[in-house]
């Protein structure tokens, strides 16, 4: 496969969650349009405040009728564990094999001044790690390629892709307040 652009088919993986071994990005969807987010794992305290946000916002998605999915390359007892005191109402799909960012081509940055991303990014990211410090998350366990670089995708109910964003730097992400919006 190669990178999706707008007008692309997502493609409808068979995936294990943290709530289910086997499922499809279709059944995730549950006929609705799905936001689907692309991380690093469930130990980085920058993914996990971003699934923390999801979360918070999740019923205003669920208000303007979109599914929201996260992808990570943790396995699932790791997200299990890690979420034990904070439930979510979305799945985390499990990617410990890195099958979807091969095949989409979501790739990890190659130094550390690409994975910062450009000023404005920088900026972000170092205003979402004060967020990160104020709500107490911490690193936890490493799982997968820290250089990860992030991605989303938004796709209707039939898997066409509207939105299909591969961020360059870790900075280079909406906050689930702008993915709302969209």
């Amino acid at each position: 496969m190669a990178k999706l652009n707008p007008g692309d088919s997502f493609p409808d993986y068979t995936v294990t969650t943290q709530f289910e071994d086997c499922t499809t990005i279709k059944r995730i969807a549950k006929a609705k349009p799905l936001m689907l987010v692309v991380l690093r794992y469930i130990g980085c305290p920058s993914c996990r405040y971003d699934v923390h946000m999801l979360q918070v916002n999740h019923e205003k998605f669920m208000e303007k009728g979109v599914a929201i999915a996260v992808v990570m390359q943790s396995v699932p007892e790791s997200v299990r564990t890690a979420l034990k005191d904070e439930p979510l109402s979305f799945p985390i799909i499990c990617d410990p094999e890195y099958k979807i960012y091969n095949d989409l081509e979501i790739r990890p940055a190659e130094s550390r001044e690409e994975m910062l991303g450009d000023e404005t990014a920088l900026q972000k990211f170092m205003k979402k790690r004060e967020d990160i410090q104020a709500l107490g998350f911490v690193h936890g366990e490493y799982e997968g390629i820290e250089e990860q670089l992030p991605a989303f995708f938004f796709m209707d109910e039939d898997l066409n892709v509207s939105i299909a964003h591969y961020a360059k730097g870790i900075g280079d992400m909406p906050t689930a307040e702008k993915m709302l919006a969209l």
